[in-house]
């Protein structure tokens, strides 16, 4: 009926011999007679790594160089066109037009701005950037140092929201 114990030792000794056969040989430095080989390395898996949020990245970066370069023009193409923009305290601005008031509101009310990026983050759909900035108000000339953060948040490679929160005491007078 069934296979004696014997012979299902025998097959299975077949089998293993057969498959140490076929499997390709590990090079090694020759063992000393009596010694036993080390086991085969194990199979190394490669991670591959997919940066989801290059573009994004990319993105930031653009932001951080037009706004160091005070270029206005260049930044409203950053934009969606329903996007909503609100600085500290105020109420949101909505659309492109509204940005451009904004800038030249701000153009009017600094006679020089020079903005540092201290930290920048890029995640997700959001990104967040700490400046430091010097301002010379145009009114009376003075000269405000100025910390601010930036939350972007984006949709379709566009910023679509932004915050901007500082202390607006730093712009008075």
């Amino acid at each position: 009926m069934g296979m004696s114990r014997g012979k299902v030792l025998k097959i299975a000794k077949k089998t293993a011999a057969s498959a140490r056969r076929a499997a390709p040989k590990p090079k090694a430095a020759k063992a000393k007679s009596g010694a036993r080989s080390a086991p085969p390395p194990a199979a190394r898996v490669k991670t591959v790594e997919v940066d989801r949020n290059s573009k994004l990245r990319e993105l930031a970066q653009r932001i951080v160089d037009l706004t160091v370069a005070n270029d206005d023009d260049a930044s409203l193409a950053l934009y969606g066109d329903s996007v909503e923009s609100q600085e500290a305290n105020n109420p949101p601005s909505v659309g492109l037009e509204a940005i451009k008031q904004k800038f030249a509101m701000w153009r009017g009310m600094v006679s020089d701005a020079a903005f540092t990026p201290r930290s920048v983050i890029a995640d997700g759909n959001t990104i967040v950037i700490e400046w430091q900035g010097r301002v010379t108000l145009a009114a009376s000339g003075r000269v405000a140092e100025m910390n601010e953060v930036a939350v972007h948040e984006i949709a379709g490679g566009k910023i679509v929201k932004e915050r901007f929160y500082y202390d607006p005491a730093v712009l008075q007078g």
